[in-house]
């Protein structure tokens, strides 16, 4: 996929909102760029070279004391881009 294709693509897509991100980024959902047909390592690779990074939420889990074998959740992962890279 081309610079330009990926920066199109990450710019189109809505940013979450309530991801906290440093001033001048915005938070790309990773799944939301692989549902747009963009390959997570092509679009990770595009966004370190621009000063980003691939970062995870922190899964929220609620369970009684004790031992469980229920899998523990992993959280989502999402693209911190500098807005400066999405511009046209």
């Amino acid at each position: 996929m081309s610079d330009e294709k990926i920066r199109k693509l990450l710019a189109d897509l809505t940013p979450a909102p309530f991801i906290w991100a440093p001033k001048e980024h915005v938070v790309i959902i990773q799944t939301h760029v692989e549902d747009a047909g963009a390959k997570a390592d092509e679009v990770l690779a595009w966004v370190e070279a621009r000063g980003g990074y691939l970062d995870r939420t922190l899964p929220v889990v609620s369970t009684r004391r004790g031992v469980t074998n229920i899998p523990k959740p992993v959280g989502k992962k999402y693209y911190v881009v500098p807005e400066q890279a999405l511009a046209a």
